[in-house]
């Protein structure tokens, strides 16, 4: 029983450490830039050594996947506990899931430092930051899909349609508009949603049919 207690506790305290880690990049990548940011930085701000920071996350990029992917996941979380199937418009849900998606995405990081993440994808396509960016993608775009299916409206053609595939074009649109908002400095999310939100209800309402 002891050990197991001694087990928890350990465990804890790396989680609770991890976490510091996180919270102390995320502020410095804010206040100075993620370039101008080193890894002995953020464990200074941590309170912990630099080689302890090296042991989580072995680089600045693999920090900043981290915040991204925890945050985005936060937002997964909170769609599937709360909000899934609110209503009977399939449409209401899918702009309540991308509304919620954006105002969370623009808590992860100011658009800066989205710049940063984008900028990097766009330089090192081949890398693993990539890849594991993209696994992001495609866990935001199950969770499109899996609204899609639990209404399991009809299409206005016969024949049916593909979830996968149309959860991927919904988010591609949702992810071509926040970027274009991070480029943006003048943009709010607002007229992000404003812009966004009616052409994915448009383009839902070319497939399906009325409830």
């Amino acid at each position: 029983m002891a050990e197991k207690a001694t087990v928890g506790l350990r465990e804890r305290q790396k989680q609770q450490r991890r976490e510091a880690i996180m919270e102390s990049a995320r502020s410095l990548f804010e206040r100075v830039g993620i370039e101008d940011c080193s890894m002995a930085m953020i464990a200074a701000e941590a309170g912990v050594s630099t080689p302890t920071v090296f042991n989580y996350f072995g680089s600045r990029d693999e920090l900043l996947l981290a915040l991204i992917f925890d945050g985005h996941q936060a937002a997964v979380d909170h769609y599937r506990k709360d909000m899934q199937h609110r209503t009977d418009s399939l449409a209401d849900d899918v702009c309540t899931l991308l509304t919620d998606l954006t105002r969370r995405s623009a808590e992860i990081f100011s658009k800066a430092v989205w710049r940063y993440a984008e900028s990097t994808a766009i330089r090192h396509p081949q890398s693993e930051f990539v890849q594991r960016f993209g696994q992001i993608d495609q866990i935001l775009a199950r969770t499109i899909g899996e609204v899609l299916a639990d209404h399991g409206c009809r299409t206005r053609r016969p024949g049916g349609y593909d979830v996968d595939v149309l959860a991927s074009i919904i988010y591609s649109h949702w992810f071509n508009h926040y970027l274009a908002c991070i480029k943006d400095e003048e943009m709010s999310l607002e007229t992000q949603l404003a812009r966004m939100l009616p052409e994915i209800r448009l383009l839902l309402d070319l497939i399906f049919e009325d409830p």
